[in-house]
């Protein structure tokens, strides 16, 4: 079956970018995979919204696999507040997307987008279209680092790219 690939740069997906990823897919019949991309240099700023305002938190994880990857950075507190925080959230996305009769699927991985959603897609061949929340509302990442990523994104990627700007 063919998927809609949506792509978060960051802790906070817009909702407005995922309310059109879902509608695009039912449209069109396809399955919405969800991508979630976390840079590390920005984790202790992640966390830092993160407890400063719980509900800024929206954010799923599903795997184990990111607390692991922040406890091997010597990050541990940082790896179980942001799996409890995200998997709040999770179930929530899956239930509204399947609600609307969309299957949802989700993966979460540490990395810089511009090779990530690559390799997403050049893994996943049922991808035909990646929608791109830049930098997930997060407000971390500077004007000149998202028109570099995304001129790399663009160059390298073999499937149309839609970027939603929260």
């Amino acid at each position: 079956m063919k998927s809609v690939l949506l792509t978060i740069d960051g802790m906070t997906p817009d909702q407005k970018a995922f309310e059109y990823a879902v509608s695009l897919c039912k449209r069109i019949q396809a399955e919405l995979s969800i991508f979630q991309i976390i840079r590390p240099q920005y984790y202790r700023k992640y966390m830092k919204k993160i407890r400063k305002n719980a509900l800024l938190a929206k954010k799923f994880v599903e795997s184990a696999i990111i607390a692991a990857t922040f406890a091997e950075a010597g990050e541990h507190e940082t790896a179980l507040d942001i799996m409890t925080e995200a998997s709040k959230q999770i179930k929530h996305l899956i239930q509204e997307s399947e609600k609307a009769g969309v299957h949802c699927r989700f993966s979460i991985t540490s990395g810089n987008p511009e090779k990530e959603i690559v390799e997403y897609v050049n893994d996943h061949r049922d991808v035909i279209l990646t929608i791109y929340d830049v930098f997930g509302g997060s407000g971390t990442v500077e004007s000149f680092e998202k028109k570099n990523t995304l001129a790399k994104i663009k160059r390298n990627l073999s499937v149309p790219l839609v970027t939603v700007h929260g």
